[in-house]
């Protein structure tokens, strides 16, 4: 009889490491879910932030900065200059950021702010930061993310 004790009390004690076990990996599942989500949220703000100034700024000038320019991603006040009129014309102050957004890093993909020229957006290397068409003068910028990076299927050249 107490050998049958001593089973039923190693069984139970086996379904509640089983429970928790299965506790914690839903939560953490849970959690990475919640991580994704906040990463795409976040990047898809980051974008529209970004895209808004990007107008701002050729409503000004008549042209977009050169984010592409080395340096610019890390210091936006390295393309600050005056006009005609001795005006100050600062991409950073329109953005009202010293330094460009950053892509979230995912599954080996670090987080950086790096900024392409790149003119056709379908043969984006997606390795992270923005891509920019800054040579055609369109204006237009898109994450350079691959589809999946955050959980959820988004193809971040059409956002």
């Amino acid at each position: 009889m107490e050998n049958e004790d001593n089973r039923i009390e190693v069984f139970k004690w086996l379904v509640q490491i089983a429970v928790t076990i299965s506790f914690i990996y839903f939560a953490m599942k849970g959690m990475e879910d919640l991580a994704g989500s906040y990463k795409i949220e976040e990047t898809i703000r980051n974008t529209r932030d970004l895209r808004i100034a990007l107008e701002k700024y050729y409503q000004k000038t008549g042209g977009y900065p050169d984010l592409t320019k080395p340096g610019a991603a890390m210091d936006l006040t390295i393309l600050d200059y005056k006009n005609e009129k001795g005006e100050l014309i600062s991409f950073a102050n329109i953005y009202g950021r010293k330094t460009i957004a950053r892509t979230y890093g995912a599954n080996g993909l670090v987080a950086t702010n790096e900024v392409l020229n790149v003119e056709n957006f379908d043969k984006a290397n997606k390795t992270g930061g923005w891509n920019y068409n800054f040579t055609g003068q369109t204006g237009e910028i898109h994450p350079n993310l691959p589809d999946s990076i955050y959980g959820d299927k988004v193809n971040w050249n059409k956002q």
